[in-house]
């Protein structure tokens, strides 16, 4: 197992290296100036040369991937053109409002989607099944940019049930950071008026999300535990005379655990790469956010940043999920040697 995970380790820094190399020389083949749009229209050009000085652009493209890389080792993404802070700072104060995001809609949407497959399982092609995958199928088609903006109009507009953007009401003072995630933080203060208040900005960013990527997870799912339902073990158990509850939730679900967390590892990673359209049209203040405004006024050094800490997360997942599957299936355990 150790060995295992030092390989899984060393391919994910292969990865993030190349992820790193990729994003930074794309960002330098874009044909835009970021010290030019930094120091604003009618600038003389002995300024423009300033800035591109002090920030290193001015610089060979060798050296300063190079300068970047040795930054990396000890976590310096640089600093931002925008907000002149270090990167890394800047990530700190804005990655808490995107990890709560989708760890409420990771949350929601293996849950739902889990609940919809058996639903749909039990029968497959009745009208239960067909209707699950028609309305999921419609929801996943649905692009996600125009899916959020339907929700606001509905919610907000027409409803005036949820805020219409942001992490917290604008006029009410939130409650004392202690780790950075709004709801821990109220519940930390005591305050269930402040949870209501942030559940209810983050309904639509997590429905819009869980919407978006619930047909995948739901037919997969579903594929799963109708495949299980054919075993010969499933046939064995109803000779026995257990009832179609027993059969599902004693053996049939742990049997499907495997591909299900296969795909909804997958899912987690699409998610990280939704959440920047959706923390966009919500107003969400967390790193999909930031990186947009940053790429906005060409500041790619959080762009880049945001790259790899997506890949990080992406590769820290799967290996959790690796450790997880012969807890959950003992077939898998000789795999790992």
């Amino acid at each position: 197992m150790t060995a295992f995970i030092a390989r899984r380790l060393a391919w994910g820094v292969l990865l993030l290296l190349l992820v790193a190399t990729l994003t930074f020389f794309l960002s330098r083949v874009v044909p835009a100036d970021p010290a030019a749009f930094l120091a604003g229209q009618n600038t003389s050009a002995a300024t423009v040369a300033r800035i591109r000085a002090e920030y290193g652009l001015d610089r060979p493209l060798p050296v300063q991937f190079a300068t970047y890389l040795g930054g990396l080792v000890r976590l310096d993404f640089g600093e931002s053109l925008r907000t002149h802070r270090p990167v890394a700072d800047d990530l700190v104060q804005f990655l808490p409002a995107s990890l709560e995001l989708l760890i409420v809609s990771f949350m929601i949407y293996v849950i739902a989607s889990f609940w919809l497959a058996v639903a749909a399982a039990r029968r497959p092609g009745g009208a239960v099944d067909t209707a699950i995958r028609l309305l999921t199928m419609l929801a996943t088609g649905i692009p996600v940019f125009w899916l959020g903006m339907a929700l606001q109009f509905v919610f907000f507009y027409r409803l005036h049930w949820l805020p219409l953007a942001g992490r917290f009401p604008l006029r009410d003072t939130p409650p004392p950071v202690h780790t950075g995630f709004l709801l821990a933080d109220s519940l930390i203060a005591g305050s269930l008026d402040d949870v209501w208040k942030s559940l209810r900005c983050l309904a639509m960013p997590a429905l819009t999300i869980v919407l978006n990527l619930l047909a995948v997870g739901t037919r997969l799912s579903r594929a799963a535990l109708i495949a299980e339902f054919d075993r010969p073990y499933v046939r064995t158990a109803r000779g026995k005379g257990l009832g179609p509850r027993a059969i599902l939730y004693r053996h049939v679900l742990r049997n499907a655990l495997s591909p299900v967390l296969t795909v909804t590892t997958m899912q987690f990673g699409y998610m990280l790469s939704w959440v920047i359209l959706v923390e966009v049209i919500f107003g969400w203040p967390g790193i999909g956010l930031y990186a947009y405004q940053s790429f906005e006024v060409f500041d790619y050094a959080p762009v880049i940043a945001l790259a790899i800490v997506s890949t990080a997360g992406f590769v820290l997942i799967n290996l959790i999920m690796d450790l997880i599957y012969p807890l959950i299936d003992p077939r898998v355990r000789g795999l790992a040697t």
